[in-house]
């Protein structure tokens, strides 16, 4: 269908009759004289204006609550029931596995709010209540930021089944939270709140008069933050893992805001509908799958746990909002907003309550069924889904008819193939003028040690890469608008653009992306502008063409298009500028928010720079825009506006450290100890690294570890996981002192036996004692020896990875282990005969304890920086770069000794 021959600057109307045509009908406007003006400077100002009140819309919409509810009959979820539980938990303080604060406190928190459930069901006697506190056992491989091993002795699960009267239904859904946090973190919403809304379902369903059609697992998970170690033996060993057939997991990566679900599946489609169709206040997005699974998260959950080992399906729902807070002192409850954990237990709610009545819960699980779910929110407000196959139909059609529209108007010769392709060069040239200002921002953001001065203050990444990348496309397409001969260069333009996003949208969807929704929703809107004009002229309102109708069309049916863009990228920085901060030293966090930059300037530009062959030179607003573009930048380099860390009560934005006063023991291959020193072991989690770190004789002063005298991976440091890749030895500090650190389980490793097995393999038996529940061994092989297998686990060395150093990450529960014996089987295939292993080392064996919590979790040393830190991030204004000091910190007392054997 020609829709439009758009109106040029200084068209003569009675030298062409301005035509909309279709296979039925042609609408004729008679002839005028008519003064065609272009736009300028107020229509490029109300756009700006239009785009910031959406963006205001949005950003209200997504920030928006539910009322608190307070209902004293548990008729429905009540916040107010919720968060009086989670207030309990949070004043218990930190709740690292094995410590008293979990292993008895929280636990007999939640073992009394269980005693008045049970009190509920037996008084109305419709349904049952059962409950076990579980201590498993057990050892697993996992692959997350490097490839490592786990091993948990006792660690504790608190489990609750409730069901109708009666034998256990064969079919249960299992909801599970985490009651263990991180050393040093109070764990509000990480994950403290979910526990507190299972309660507070678990009440819901304990008060109902009626018998309930399957029953639901409720398991309170104590040791999560130990690399999923509580989920992997619930559901390994369980006796009640068996009747399990879709799972709820509950996270929290931040401190309240909306809770999203962010994986489903794997296969068993109709969970995912379930939710679509029952939760009240949606928040879902098939892109916040597809991006998790890639794995470019540094982040896991127990989903993960559920559906590898016990092959289950389920719903990973999780808290993002305020990421600087997550694992730090200040997850706390108060932080949470109000009605935050209303909706999030209104929502969970309905879909437990919808799940076990669907018939599909009955049914065998196909788990190996793909994604068939195209889906997403609308801002809170509703949610659209459809099937991937209906999405691929979606999709091309889309593509198709752009093809066809471009086709049609180069026939009726609107304008040319010359047209076209011009009009694509000049989108190159726009990106490749934004990609060189791009770099060109980056360099001297790296140069002027600027690294992360968007980190405390995100909205501040507009004014230092979008404003510029936008004058440079603005710029690129002005330059051309005044120079360029085209016909119909606007419509040119702007169809040209729809051929981009639909060869996108073809590439996406053939490539089996879900997430090619967004790309259609750029195609499908803009496809409508045209319509529009036609039926504004067939109706009278429009008489003529000109550059203003263009305009307006262009922002009404553009509108969902910012909806949909405003909502993501708020959604994108919000979570990954507080993930920056804990991203590591490898990559600089500039090369991930600038393309993430380019991105939003380029798709601006693509969809408004049709316009600027309608508009009045530009010059004026680009000189303003890069004037406005040179103050912002000299404020943020020269002022507090662009300090990376800031301090506030209410908004605390600071960089992360470990700090661990060890002592480290080395002996050689005779036993003897030729090494004995203690130092402070300091890594920092962001980019800007140790380097940067202010200049105190705790935190500065020393240079990189020198790792030349061992092959061990992680340079004999007592590294409390297996972080290595993202945080190298080389970036750290060890830091000596001349106090040690009271070590109450001295740790003692003794070399049982040598025992050859067959002609290349050599097998070392150990046994382990002292040490604390947090305790990792770093096993290296030396010379031409390689790890064939080993006590620990049934190691597949061709999943698992051939290292240098392998990780085994050691942890304990409710009880200390007086002896810990396990063995390690050498091969070497190189050597014609085995070297003779009383003369010759064949392993380097370092083992690390970590005093995460009680008594001995700090020392003098360590009690003196933390509070030194907390004086000093108070007042940033006192001396230049006292910024430096706004730091959180993670600390506690270790100790590592290395033996060659």
């Amino acid at each position: 269908m020609e829709i439009r021959r758009r109106v040029p600057a200084g068209y003569d109307a009675a030298s062409e009759k301005l035509v909309y045509a279709s296979q039925t009908e042609t609408v004729d406007f008679e002839p005028e004289k008519l003064e065609v003006t272009n736009l300028g400077f107020r229509h490029w100002f109300l756009l700006v204006v239009f785009v910031a009140g959406i963006y205001g819309g949005v950003i209200y919409l997504h920030r928006r609550m539910p009322p608190v509810v307070d209902d004293v009959h548990f008729n429905q979820f009540s916040e107010t029931h919720a968060r009086a539980l989670l207030k309990e938990l949070t004043a218990i303080g930190p709740r690292p596995s094995g410590s008293d604060s979990l292993e008895r406190a929280a636990l007999n928190l939640l073992l009394r709010q269980l005693d008045a459930v049970e009190s509920n069901v037996t008084a109305i006697g419709v349904n049952r209540v059962e409950r076990d506190v579980q201590r498993p056992t057990g050892c697993f491989d996992l692959k997350f930021l490097s490839s490592f091993t786990l091993c948990y002795e006792k660690v504790t699960n608190l489990v609750v089944r409730i069901g109708s009267k009666g034998k256990p239904s064969d079919s249960a859904l299992l909801l599970n939270c985490h009651f263990d946090t991180m050393p040093d973190t109070p764990g509000a919403t990480d994950d403290g709140v979910s526990c507190a809304i299972m309660m507070e379902i678990l009440n819901v369903l304990a008060h109902s008069k009626e018998p309930l059609e399957n029953d639901v697992i409720f398991l309170f998970n104590g040791a999560e933050e130990n690399f999923l170690q509580g989920a992997h033996g619930f559901i390994e060993q369980h006796p009640w893992r068996h009747s399990i057939k879709a799972f709820i997991n509950l996270e929290g990566t931040g401190s309240g805001g909306r809770e999203i679900l962010f994986q489903a599946g794997p296969g068993n489609s109709w969970l995912l509908q379930t939710y679509l169709e029952a939760a009240p206040h949606p928040f879902c997005s098939v892109l916040a799958q597809e991006v998790f699974q890639s794995g470019i998260i540094p982040s896991d959950t127990d989903f993960r746990i559920f559906r590898d080992h016990g092959r289950v399906s389920g719903l990973d729902i999780a808290y993002t909002k305020n990421g600087w807070v997550y694992h730090t002192e200040f997850d706390e409850e108060w932080r949470i907003e109000p009605g935050a954990i209303q909706r999030a237990g209104e929502n969970i709610l309905a879909v437990v309550r919808k799940i076990i009545t669907s018939p599909y819960l009955r049914q065998a699980a196909d788990f190996d069924e793909g994604n068939r779910w195209v889906f997403y929110d609308v801002i809170g407000l509703f949610t659209v889904y459809y099937t991937v196959a209906a999405g691929q139909c979606f999709n091309y059609a889309a593509a198709f008819f752009v093809v066809v529209l471009v086709a049609f108007r180069l026939r009726k010769g609107t304008y040319g193939f010359s047209d076209i392709f011009e009009a694509l060069v000049h989108h190159l040239l726009a990106l490749i003028a934004m990609v060189l200002t791009m770099v060109a921002v980056v360099t001297a953001v790296i140069s002027l040690d600027m690294v992360m001065c968007w980190y405390a203050l995100p909205e501040t990444i507009g004014g230092l890469y979008v404003l510029p990348m936008l004058i440079a496309g603005a710029a690129t397409h002005s330059y051309f608008a005044s120079t360029t001969k085209m016909r119909s260069a606007e419509m040119a333009h702007c169809d040209s653009v729809l051929l981009v996003f639909a060869f996108l949208l073809f590439v996406m969807t053939a490539s089996k992306i879900a997430s090619a929704f967004f790309i259609f929703n750029y195609v499908l809107f803009p496809l409508l502008k045209d319509p529009l004009i036609c039926l504004l002229g067939i109706f009278g309102i429009v008489e003529h063409v000109t550059p203003k109708v263009v305009f307006y069309a262009q922002m009404v049916c553009y509108a969902p298009i910012i909806v949909f863009a405003v909502y993501a990228i708020s959604q994108c920085v919000d979570f990954f500028v507080p993930v920056m901060g804990r991203l590591g030293n490898a990559v600089n966090p500039e090369l991930v928010m600038a393309p993430l930059a380019l991105v939003i300037a380029y798709t601006f530009i693509l969809f408004t720079s049709n316009l600027i062959y309608i508009s009045r030179k530009m010059n004026y607003l680009i000189k303003l825009a890069l004037c406005g573009f040179l103050l912002f930048f000299a404020c943020l380099s020269m002022t507090s506006l662009g300090f990376p860390y800031k301090y506030s009560h209410e908004n605390p934005r600071l960089r992360r450290i470990i700090a661990l006063h060890a002592s480290r023991s080395v002996h050689d291959f005779s036993g003897a100890r030729t090494a004995h020193d203690t130092g402070l072991f300091i890594q920092s989690l962001d980019y800007r690294g140790v380097a940067d770190l202010p200049a105190h004789s705790f935190l500065s002063g020393s240079e990189p570890p020198n790792c030349d005298h061992t092959k061990d991976e992680y340079c004999q440091l007592p590294y409390y996981t297996a972080i290595h890749e993202l945080f190298p030895p080389s970036h750290s500090r060890w830091i000596a002192v001349p106090a040690y650190p009271k070590v109450p389980y001295p740790i003692d490793v003794k070399l049982v036996d040598r025992e050859r097995v067959g002609d290349t393999k050599l097998r070392l038996y150990f046994e382990l004692r002292g040490g604390y529940d947090k305790m990792s061994l770093h096993v290296t092989p030396l010379g031409n020896y390689e790890l064939s297998t080993w006590s620990f686990t049934p190691m597949n060395l061709e999943t698992f990875g051939r290292r240098t150093t392998y990780f085994v990450f050691m942890t304990y529960g409710a009880e200390r282990p007086e002896v810990r014996k396990f063995w390690i089987e050498l091969e070497d295939n190189k050597s014609a005969t085995l070297p003779d292993p009383e003369k010759e080392p064949s392993l380097e064996l370092a083992v690390a304890s970590h005093h995460a919590h009680g008594p001995h979790q700090h020392s003098e040393t360590l009690m003196q920086l933390r509070e030194l830190i907390k004086s000093r991030r108070q007042g940033p204004q006192q001396a230049i770069g006292w910024w430096r000091w706004g730091i959180t910190m993670v600390g506690g007392n270790s100790e590592i000794v290395i033996h060659k054997y």
